[in-house]
């Protein structure tokens, strides 16, 4: 299971989207982007009920070195496929998300596939990259770069429009490099990275520290918050952190953030994430401070709802707590 920390991150600065309120257990991962009425995502609604003779099959690689020999030729991105027969979740994904015509027809278009089978020995593949997980999906750039990986199953639903995301990394990298001191550039490549997907537990907060220098950059060449950039990277950066579990220097840099960037508009999606990090480390009355200040502060912010359900989702979980015998007391000595 994912992390409450794992969830929460991926729209780390793109402001204008809506943001999942924790409930009690586990929050749903933030909807990046609502879709406009009556449209479908290829794959996204797909089930895999039938996806054993899809109409649109995945033919893939076996040779991983010839596959980025390719890449380095096409521009393309490598999508790397770790199973292994023994592994359950692999069939997941083979018979599965793989086999939905959407997902597969996008994978077969946009990307190089290679498929690494470790079902009787590890691969030298595998250990190039330090694989420990079944399934793994990995991402290398045209040049062989690590973009990304994937240590789950994932449903057709939420690969589709990851696969869309980091088949789009490539021509921004190359952009940045193209113009190094643009902040606009180095802003596109930071936010593209810290807004993949919510956070993996298993890899926890890799995007971020990808993410850390090109932000780090912005910050150097927009002083003055020009387009609101200093602001937004200054989110992001407060968030890094959490990549080495440190939660309490993350509240540390949102409570700087505040400070500088009281009337920016991030500032209600920085009040929702200390509530958030709360949350996850079990100080559900202090998270639910702040978002209540939230909701009273900014009740037309689209967070403010997000706010309302993170309290009901609190309270409710305090009613159980409160309802809950007490232990007995520790037996006299």
């Amino acid at each position: 299971m994912r992390s409450m920390t794992a969830m929460f991150l991926a729209a780390a600065v793109v402001v204008s989207s809506a943001w999942a309120a924790p409930p009690p257990k586990a929050p749903p991962g933030p909807v990046l982007a609502a879709p406009k009425p009556g449209a479908k995502e290829p794959g996204a609604g797909d089930s895999a009920a039938g996806a054993k003779t899809p109409a649109i099959q995945i033919v893939w690689r076996k040779d991983l070195d010839s596959a980025l020999q390719e890449a380095a030729r096409t521009g393309q991105v490598v999508l790397v496929f770790f199973t292994a027969d023994w592994s359950s979740p692999c069939r997941l994904m083979s018979e599965g998300t793989f086999a939905v015509p959407g997902v597969a027809q996008y994978v077969i278009q946009n990307t190089i596939p290679v498929k690494v089978d470790d079902s009787k020995a590890t691969s030298p593949a595998s250990t190039r990259y330090q694989i420990r997980v079944y399934p793994t999906v990995l991402f290398l750039a045209p040049w062989g770069e690590p973009l990304h990986m994937v240590v789950e199953p994932r449903p057709p639903a939420e690969l589709y429009p990851l696969l869309k995301k980091i088949v789009a990394l490539p021509k921004l990298i190359e952009a940045q490099k193209q113009a190094p001191d643009d902040p606009e550039a180095n802003f596109a490549v930071g936010n593209a990275f810290a807004s993949l997907e919510p956070l993996n537990a298993l890899a926890p907060a890799a995007q971020l520290k990808k993410a850390e220098p090109y932000l780090k950059r912005v910050l150097e060449l927009a002083p003055k918050n020009e387009n609101g950039r200093l602001s937004q990277a200054r989110l992001i950066l407060a968030l890094v952190p959490l990549a080495d579990g440190d939660a309490a220097l993350a509240l540390r840099a949102l409570d700087r953030y505040l400070r500088d960037f009281r009337n920016a508009p991030e500032a209600p999606v920085a009040i929702f994430f200390q509530g958030t990090i709360l949350f996850q480390d079990g100080k559900l009355k202090e998270a639910r401070e702040y978002f209540e200040q939230l909701r009273t502060e900014y009740p037309k912010h689209p967070k403010a709802y997000d706010a309302d359900k993170a309290i009901e989702a609190i309270d409710a979980r305090l009613k159980i707590m409160q309802a809950q015998p007490a232990p007995p007391p520790a037996p006299k000595k």
